[in-house]
């Protein structure tokens, strides 16, 4: 099996695994941001599931680095789908908004 496959899958699954645990604790529950979270956990769990059941997952260097950018960016925000989307100044900063801006 194909390395490149193989850490797809398991880069989904991180993904998947990082959206079902996400717990919102006393933030404002978004219905939009919560069916957006759960249609991504399904798709991207759908990954290794396909794997496991040998169905053929085609997978190439960009589909598998932008699902790492997704989920380097989920991890970031611990699961949080809507702060991804967020743009007010009041959010504090996460490592990843350092590493994308353009200033140190």
């Amino acid at each position: 099996m194909n390395r490149l496959v193989l850490l797809n899958a398991l880069v989904c699954a991180l993904m998947a695994c990082r959206l079902l645990v996400f717990q919102r604790g006393s933030a404002t529950h978004h219905p939009r941001a919560a069916w957006l979270a759960y249609v991504l956990a399904v798709a991207a769990a759908s990954v290794p599931i396909r794997l496991l059941c040998g169905q053929p997952v085609p997978v190439d260097g960009a589909s598998l680095a932008l699902h790492t950018v997704l989920a380097a960016a989920l991890f970031a925000t611990r699961g949080n789908l809507a702060q991804l989307f967020r743009t007010d100044a009041a959010r504090p900063e996460h490592p990843l908004s350092r590493l994308l801006r353009k200033t140190p």
